[in-house]
């Protein structure tokens, strides 16, 4: 089974007047973690819970919606079945105060529940092809090592070794140690693990590249043939491919109007709730953030916002032989962005390295940062002005989009993570040491290796 990550996200339309019970309740789960026991659900990574109040988006009203959103490893239908398994009395006790919850369902009806209020997300996982167990035994791998080198180097043991040498007897080591025989089982992902990753973006090229090509060729035939059809059918397909195009250039064109058109951006928020929230955030080494906004008026905004997620979506998880390995953010293990109630709201969440302010500032320190920050939250209601969605906005007024992530950011009330003593970073090299800790190497390679620990 592969162990490609992906987002679970349940968007769910809670009851009139059940938005304090459910943050009662939420509240209750975090104090005792025994009743909603996610640490017994092995195919998650992470998970944050939280409720978005209803908000107002011009006639509109955006209803208060419970959010409960995974980061999981393998197919979809068995971190189903672990969620169901695991935490089903937990989801049945959270769900029962959502709109169209059967009561007293049974695990195929929540299951059914499940995949109905399951919404889509723009994903990107920075440590993909990892279970919940190879991150916790990663770490013990490189705890043993490390512990076994220091105590050789305490009485000389490795005194003249050449960086083979001791590597060797790191691996006479680990094969020494019953406790860490898996370890000598070489480490690589799943075959099926790319078009698990990858199956979307290589449709698409599929799909596309051969109606390009058949349109092409027949466009050519139009010289050699005589048929009366052939010049219709050739008509109707570059229609087909220009239509779209000029669909999304007024679409784009809509959001410029719209952004000359802005008059309100958020202003730096109070102290007192900027600290308020610093101070969830301020664990050792993962925190987690959430951020929700109604997205600013126009009418075309919703759809762009949904078309540049979709694209931001591809890019993370990579195309095939064209960009194979995806976007790659240093400082975040899981992040999601999700667009509800029709791409009138947009939710983001991070589970990243350490505290958020220069986590968030790590993001528009250059210009091509804020850019790409303009395309994912410049679609929110109170930033900066953009141009032509790409422009000005984060890139002219970084402060600007600090004062957005202050107003709109949660006081999470669920979440859930087992690695709290582990950075991302961390989380890789203890992945680079497992992966070469066997096999031949040259000595410049072992030396390279060396470094890791």
């Amino acid at each position: 089974m592969h162990a490609v990550h992906a987002g679970y996200t349940i968007i769910a339309r809670l009851k009139d007047d059940c938005v304090g019970r459910v943050r009662e309740l939420l509240a209750e789960f975090r104090a005792h973690p025994e009743r909603m026991p996610f640490a017994s659900a092995l195919t998650t990574h992470f998970a944050t819970a939280t409720v978005l109040d209803a908000q107002r988006y011009g006639d509109e009203e955006l209803p208060a919606t419970l959010m409960l959103a995974t980061s999981f490893w393998g197919p979809s239908r068995a971190h189903e079945d672990d969620l169901v398994r695991t935490l089903g009395s937990a989801l049945r006790a959270l769900f029962s105060h959502c709109e169209g919850f059967p009561a007293s369902c049974s695990d195929a009806e929540l299951v059914r529940f499940l995949r109905a209020h399951r919404h889509a997300d723009t994903f990107y996982s920075g440590m993909h092809h990892l279970t919940r167990e190879d991150v916790l035994r990663h770490d013990e791998l490189r705890a043993a090592i490390e512990t076994f080198v220091d105590q050789q180097q305490a009485t000389d043991g490795f005194a003249g070794c050449s960086a083979g040498a001791l590597r060797r007897e790191i691996q006479r080591f680990v094969m020494r140690e019953p406790t860490l025989a898996w370890a000598q089982a070489p480490w690589q992902p799943a075959p099926n693990s790319w078009l698990a990753r990858q199956w979307r973006s290589a449709l698409v090229l599929a799909l596309g590249g051969i109606y390009v090509l058949a349109l092409v060729g027949c466009t050519v035939a139009l010289a050699f043939s005589d048929s009366t059809t052939l010049p219709l059918v050739v008509a109707c397909g570059w229609l087909a491919l220009i239509i779209p195009l000029f669909a999304v250039f007024a679409l784009v064109v809509g959001v410029w109007d719209a952004e000359r058109q802005q008059r309100y951006t958020a202003g730096r928020q109070p102290d007192a709730d900027v600290r308020s929230l610093a101070a969830t955030q301020c664990r050792p080494v993962i925190n987690e953030m959430t951020i929700a906004n109604r997205i600013k008026d126009g009418a075309a905004r919703p759809l762009v916002l949904r078309i540049a997620l979709w694209i931001v979506a591809r890019a993370a998880e990579g195309v095939p032989r064209l960009f194979p390995k995806g976007i790659n953010i240093p400082t975040v293990a899981t992040a999601r962005w999700v667009a509800i109630d029709r791409g009138r709201r947009l939710v983001f969440i991070s589970n990243f390295t350490n505290a958020a302010e220069p986590y968030v500032r790590d993001f528009i320190d250059i210009r091509l940062g804020a850019m790409r920050i303009n395309l994912s939250f410049g679609f929110g209601d109170g930033y900066p002005v953009t141009e032509w969605i790409v422009r000005r906005g984060a890139v002219e007024d970084p402060n600007g989009f600090i004062n957005v992530v202050h107003a709109n950011q949660r006081h999470t009330e669920l979440w859930y993570c087992p690695y709290d003593h582990l950075s991302i970073d961390n989380i890789k090299r203890n992945r680079a040491i497992r992966e070469g800790l066997f096999g031949t190497v040259t000595e410049t390679e072992a030396k390279a290796w060396l470094q890791l620990l």
